[in-house]
């Protein structure tokens, strides 16, 4: 990939120190395939010489310069490298050959939250209150280091082997203290549409400048889905999505029709960023009530608000941390502590030696580029 060497003066100028080391993918035993994404895959790598697991993402060098992701690719390695928080899948070690860049990173053995709300619909308030605080601290962490995510969402936070959540996939993050890869000229912060649909803060589809409260938002939407098994805007189509998110237009449980809206002509499951249509179908068909606890409600208007600036914890997240619905949760202890029970995720595709299977590195290679075609 021609761009190395630019790579290698960029780190100079931001201090990078990310971990490299000498290996190449035949180091490893291939025990199954997670993920893909639009120019990336992610598989269950176990290293012969440690017998340790990773969670190795092989990104295809072609497909990065074709979609002009060198940038954001550098600058996901720069954020990854400033990182030193439990609740952040950590980044291990980077390596590359001739057709692919490798980013080592801790493997989350319990899968992602949105595996867990897809199979149990709405999770138990207990859970929906652990979690939710949870994502509270790793917010405070990223505000501490100056980084926006961005892409906030349920498929992006992985549950520990101990049932602990961590966030991954920083390729869409904002860091404050890096330049800005997208901003037009005379402009100071980016206001391009990046995330998904359903998770998207208002701000960003009326294309003004966006800060920490975007990540707000997006909990606010995690926190309505994990209780009612669905996110709170979603309609049949990008667009009309956009639309509910920004006339902010959503209804709680009883209030009315508007909860079974946009979920025609989504299959079993409906679209993988909606995140639980089959779930909260599953709750119906059960005849199970979906209660909203009042102090739940209270929290979601104010994290939903349109107003970023209105946002609770948009100035400061001890106010958002002191809100009645975190009543009990202890602040200092929620990493250290007992996690809630969860389901066992759904074991990642069969694997086998790297030493065999160039074929399938060419098969992962080519499925990335016919998707981004």
């Amino acid at each position: 990939m021609s761009a190395e060497p630019e790579l290698h003066d960029r780190e100079r100028q931001e201090g990078y120190r990310a971990p490299r080391v000498t290996l190449t993918i035949r180091d490893f035993d291939i025990v199954g395939r997670i993920g893909d994404g639009s120019f990336s895959t992610v598989f269950l790598a176990r290293q012969k010489a440690t017998g340790k697991q990773y969670a190795i993402k092989m990104m295809n060098k072609h497909l990065i310069m074709r979609n002009k992701m060198v940038e954001y690719i550098k600058n996901e390695r720069l954020i990854l490298d400033k990182f030193d928080d439990a609740g952040i899948a950590k980044l291990h070690f980077t390596f590359q050959d001739p057709d692919n860049l490798y980013m080592g990173m801790e493997y989350c053995a319990g899968g992602e939250l949105f595996e867990q709300i897809n199979k149990r619909g709405p999770l138990p308030m207990d859970a929906v209150r652990f979690y939710t605080a949870e994502v509270v601290l790793i917010l405070r962490y990223l505000r501490g280091v100056q980084v926006v995510h961005r892409d906030l969402k349920p498929e992006n936070l992985l549950l520990s082997k101990d049932g602990h959540l961590k966030l991954i996939d920083f390729g869409s993050a904002k860091a404050l203290f890096l330049p800005d890869v997208e901003k037009p000229p005379g402009k100071n912060r980016a206001t391009s549409f990046v995330g998904t649909a359903e998770y998207v803060s208002p701000e960003v589809l009326l294309n003004q400048p966006l800060s920490y409260p975007a990540d707000l938002w997006a909990l606010g939407c995690m926190l309505y889905q994990m209780i009612v098994g669905r996110p709170p805007f979603k309609a049949a189509s990008e667009y009309l999505t956009m639309q509910k998110i920004t006339d902010r237009d959503f209804s709680y449980p009883g209030e009315g029709e508007a909860e079974a809206e946009g979920e025609e002509g989504e299959g079993e499951g409906g679209e993988r960023g909606s995140g639980g249509a089959a779930a909260a179908k599953r709750a119906a068909d059960k005849g199970a009530a979906v209660e909203y606890p009042a102090d739940a409600r209270d929290l979601t208007e104010r994290l939903l608000a349109s107003n970023p600036a209105a946002r609770i914890g948009a100035t400061d997240l001890a106010e958002l941390m002191a809100h009645p619905f975190f009543a009990g949760i202890d602040w200092d202890h929620v990493r250290s502590g007992p996690a809630p029970e969860y389901l066992a995720p759904t074991p990642p595709g069969s694997g086998g030696d790297a030493e065999g299977l160039d074929w399938e590195l060419t098969s992962l290679a080519r499925d990335a580029a016919e998707r981004s075609s």
